[in-house]
């Protein structure tokens, strides 16, 4: 009986993706890469402030950076957040991605791929399936998170 009690959160997402699978999500609807325009804001100060939000975004910028590269602007990097994925029911899991990140003088590109879930109660990762229920939450996510970090640069009193 426990067994099953724990069991209902991945059951109940089971279900939600067979209710939701009815309409595969569109090319333009998987795709979440963010352009943020940062007028006056240099690569070098960009990029540093990136890697400051990383840290303080994500707890610890060692266990998120994967790769960097000052010279090219160039951080790749693994987040983890919470959405709510509705359909039949509203569920809320966890999901993790990776965030390539591109730094130019006044511009910084963020994309968001290798996208999994995590259901509440279960400790495997799943990948995301092409269904829109799971990329329209994870897009309005990904939209909070980069206005997260456009914020952050763009700030004036930071030291």
């Amino acid at each position: 009986m426990k067994a099953l009690i724990r069991s209902l959160p991945f059951l109940f997402l089971l279900f939600l993706a067979g209710c939701a699978g009815s309409r595969e999500a569109t090319k333009e609807e998987m795709n979440h890469e963010f352009i943020l325009s940062l007028p006056g804001v240099q690569k070098q100060q960009a990029y540093e402030m990136t890697l400051k939000w990383l840290a303080n975004t994500f707890r610890s910028a060692k266990a998120v950076v994967e790769y960097q590269n000052k010279e090219n602007g160039s951080i790749i990097g693994n987040g983890m957040s919470r959405m709510k994925v509705e359909a039949a029911i509203s569920i809320e899991v966890e999901i993790a991605f990776t965030m390539n990140i591109d730094i130019r003088d006044e511009k910084v590109r963020i994309r968001f791929v290798n996208l999994e879930y995590i259901p509440a109660g279960a400790t495997a990762r799943q990948p995301f399936r092409d269904i829109v229920a799971y990329h329209h939450p994870a897009h309005h996510k990904f939209s909070e998170i980069v206005e997260s970090l456009s914020q952050f640069i763009q700030k004036k009193d930071v030291f």
